[in-house]
């Protein structure tokens, strides 16, 4: 047993000689697509804005080439339209609830393992790839509805046009898509996919795609999935 651990530790002493931690943070772009089984039903598309934060612990093998498992949060946000949300999902406010729009919050946590690969320009640049997987659990997304719009309060230029805000009045709805009633989302996904980018001196620059490999919907029928884009800025602790 001594000579056992004497080993984990000189195991770990040398993984720590040749390691780096990252802790990053960047914009997080999440496009969610749904399919349905009715060949007739177009795709459904949402698109989600956000940001994550995290670390990386980066472990040089064998020359450039290295193991990357970290752990990170991520939070997105959306503006739902009620009148382009799917038949079912309208179906579940009738009863008089009335509103034209709510803001949908998602938090995840995410668990990264990639492999990456270094190559070194000088003592200062570096240009670096990666890929693996990513295991996420969501505990909470939630869309918080409120009830009536009143007349136009104002309007704001933007590159669509003029965007025009509401004053709103009345009770607040909070669906849960995750552990309320009826629930539409599934907690747990599984992502494949990579990235690039270049260190500068302890900064690295880079970017990511993600694809989910798995279903999120409970609804049956349909089958969604998601494509993630984030660039970032991660800030290096530690020595090669």
């Amino acid at each position: 047993m001594k000579k056992v651990l004497i080993l984990v530790a000189a195991l770990l002493v040398g993984i720590q000689a040749h390691a780096q931690f990252h802790i990053g943070v960047g914009y997080l772009n999440s496009t969610e697509i749904t399919h349905y089984d009715k060949p007739d039903t177009k795709p459904f598309r949402e698109t989600m804005h956000g940001f994550y934060l995290g670390g990386t612990f980066n472990i040089k093998l064998a020359g450039d080439f290295g193991i990357a498992p970290g752990f990170y949060l991520d939070m997105l946000f959306q503006e739902e339209l009620y009148s382009e949300q799917p038949a079912y999902y309208q179906n579940r406010f009738l009863g008089g609830f009335t509103f034209k729009n709510g803001l949908y919050r998602e938090l995840a946590f995410n668990i990264p393992v990639n492999l990456t690969y270094d190559f070194e320009i000088n003592d200062n640049v570096r240009i670096f790839v990666y890929g693996g997987v990513v295991a996420q659990f969501a505990p909470l997304a939630r869309t918080t509805y409120r009830e009536g719009f009143t007349a136009p309060t104002g309007a704001i230029a933007t590159p669509a046009g003029a965007r025009i805000f509401y004053s709103t009045s009345g009770n607040t709805y909070k669906y849960d898509h995750l552990w309320g009633e009826n629930p539409d989302m599934r907690p747990f996904n599984m992502y494949a996919g990579g990235g690039v980018g270049v260190q500068l001196g302890d900064i690295r620059i880079m970017a990511g795609y993600d694809h989910s490999l798995l279903n999120v919907s409970r609804i049956d029928g349909e089958r969604t999935g998601r494509s993630q884009f984030k660039v970032g800025l991660n800030f290096l602790i530690g020595q090669d």
